[in-house]
């Protein structure tokens, strides 16, 4: 009988997990589906785009060849970039031959045709007396926006230096609050081990930089650093030292075995 219960609820399981199986497999299928019908509608949207762009091109190159004014080139010099104003190659244009002028500008640059070569040509180069409203009206929108882009161009310029100054300031500024906060700790361990060492009366004038008679020579060092220069004269009994300080109010500490007889500060 516990056979039969344990066979049953194996089934039950296998039919459970069967049945997730199931459920999760139709859901993919569901999934698959979407993903083949975006597909389609995207080649579909990718194909009306292309179509787009192929009229909007025809329809603007309409509109440039209804506004084209025909023009003979009457400057000995004049020549037209091809693709960019002053950059790439530059195509000679002889006096005599005809261009047509588009109204369209590239700051003071004006696209023309020349030979089925389309280009750019300097105002510089060619009559503007004549030309149609519209063609002033390009021109000066196109100098407009290359001002407007220059001015762009330099704001930008102008907060990315700003913003590498307010780096290196910050940079700056923390190593200071690093090398003052190291210093104040230095100097507060200093301290420490002077009060430790010395008492809490001797620590504090020899942390403060004063010396007094009857200190020994290492607490004169550690109160006012190593001495710029030592005079010594052997005696028959005893050693006397003249320390020399060129910086600070002490000039010169006299000691006699080590120990201060004598202080002459400057001034």
């Amino acid at each position: 009988m516990k056979l039969f219960y344990l066979i049953v609820a194996f089934q039950m399981v296998l039919l459970h997990a069967q049945s997730k199986l199931d459920s999760l497999n139709h859901l993919m299928q569901e999934y698959e589906d979407k993903i083949t019908v975006t597909t389609i509608e995207l080649d579909s949207l990718q194909k009306e785009l292309i179509k787009l762009q192929a009229k909007y091109a025809e329809e603007r190159f309409l509109l440039m060849e209804k506004s084209v004014v025909k023009r003979i080139n009457r400057a000995a010099f004049a020549g037209m970039w091809i693709d960019e104003p002053l950059k790439g190659k530059r195509k000679d244009i002889p006096q005599g031959k005809e261009i047509s002028l588009y109204p369209y500008y590239i700051s003071d640059f004006i696209r023309i045709s020349y030979n089925d070569t389309i280009g750019y040509m300097s105002s510089a180069f060619y009559d503007q007396v004549g030309l149609p409203p519209y063609f002033q009206e390009a021109r000066k929108n196109a100098i407009i926006r290359e001002k407007t882009r220059l001015n762009l161009e330099n704001e930008n310029d102008r907060f990315k230096r700003r913003e590498k100054e307010i780096i290196h300031e910050s940079t700056y500024l923390a190593k200071s609050i690093e090398d003052y906060t190291y210093a104040q700790k230095k100097k507060e361990y200093r301290k420490r081990i002077l009060l430790d060492k010395w008492g809490e009366d001797l620590g504090h004038k020899i942390h403060n930089g004063i010396i007094e008679i009857g200190f020994t020579d290492m607490m004169v060092e550690e109160a006012l650093g190593r001495p710029d220069a030592v005079n010594q004269t052997e005696y028959s009994f005893f050693i006397r030292e003249q320390w020399v300080y060129n910086k600070g109010k002490y000039q010169y500490i006299y000691l006699e075995d080590g120990v201060v007889i004598s202080i002459q500060t400057k001034g």
